[in-house]
Order: structure tokens, then sequence, then C-alpha cells
């Protein structure tokens, strides 16, 4: 998103994480813009019994925080590397200076947020239907039209576990497979060594 060159003359740290490692925590307070050079990293939370709900899964060259910096509230959410990270993270202050200096990342970033607040929308709407391929198909095209592509013959390969993909859904992870082998009888997707192309 942001070139590196630009974020590290505004005095961005490059920093490392372990997969498992917790970047921030829910009620903590926001305080930087991260943008990833390699890993994936989830925003999520976990409920009293243990159950975990993914709201979103940030990958290569993809940011996070900057919705937390201009809302100015504690944050809602955890976020936790779920592969080994390297990322940037760039103060509150020094992020604001960038997009007073360079305008067009504040149109970019509205874009980014923009295209998860639709997502969010498109899904809320399909938890209220009772039929999980809707729900499912709704994570795919989300995945595929905003995430990195690793297109093979065309197709995208989907990079989530069927548990990642039931914890973004709030569908079990039974449901999910039974629905994902249902969607491969109808075409409208793949399935090759365990994982989805579509």
């Amino acid at each position: 998103m942001i070139p590196e060159e630009i974020l590290q003359n505004y005095g961005a740290v490059l920093k490392s994480y372990d997969a498992g490692e917790i970047i921030f925590s829910e009620g903590s307070k926001p305080d930087s813009y991260f943008q990833i050079v390699s890993g994936s990293v989830k925003l999520n939370n976990v409920n009293e019994e243990g159950k975990e709900f993914i709201h979103f899964i940030f990958e290569d060259f993809q940011c996070f925080g900057e919705a937390l910096i201009f809302t100015e509230q504690l944050s809602p959410v955890n976020a936790i590397v779920m592969n080994d990270c390297t990322l940037y993270r760039l103060s509150k202050r020094k992020f604001m200076k960038l997009l007073k200096d360079y305008p067009e990342f504040s149109i970019e970033i509205n874009r980014n947020l923009s295209q998860r607040i639709y997502y969010k929308l498109l899904l809320t709407q399909k938890i209220l239907s009772k039929n999980p391929s809707e729900k499912i198909k709704v994570l795919l095209d989300y995945f595929k039209k905003s995430k990195n592509k690793k297109l093979i013959s065309g197709e995208y390969q989907f990079p989530l576990t069927r548990q990642q993909m039931a914890d973004l859904t709030g569908l079990r992870v039974e449901t999910v497979i039974r629905n994902i082998k249902s969607m491969e009888k109808q075409g409208l997707l793949k399935i090759r060594d365990r994982k989805i192309f579509y």
C-alpha cells in the first residue's frame, strides 16, 4: 500500500513477530498504523465459552490499525499473528503527518476501509440467511477480490482452513466442510489436495 521507502522516511519501525504473538489486545488504546511485509494477522474476539470469531485476516502488503486511529476508541478486537510476520509499525502522530503530506494515500486507505465495510455488510446480510453456502460464497468472493490473488491456471487458491472459514462466518466447521463439498458438486469451486480453488 504505502511504499516501504516512504514509511521508513517517516520513522516506521520494521518488526518481526512469531505465530501466536499478540500485536495489540481488545481494550487497548490504538496508537499505530501497521503494514504487513510478509505473513498474516487476524483481528478476532474470543467469547466466554472460548469460541473464536475472526473479523478479518490481513496478508502481505495489506494494512490494519488505521480504522482504530481514526475512531480514537479503545480496540474492540485483538490483533494476533497467524503465520510468522514482518511488518512496519508507524506511530499515530507520524502516520497522520504522512497522510497530510501524501493525500493520495488517504484515498487508498479510504478505499480499503470502504471495501471492508462493504464485505461486513454483505456478510451481516447473509448471516440472516439460513443458507450456509451463501455465507461461504460471500467469504470466497471477498478474498478473491481483495486479497493478493494466487492464481493457478486462472483459478484463485483460497488461503484459509475450514476452521478459519467457520470462525469468519460464524458457522460450525462441520457445516463449512459439508457445504464446501456440496458447492464442489455444483461446480462452484474445485478441491485439489484439500485446497479450495475458486
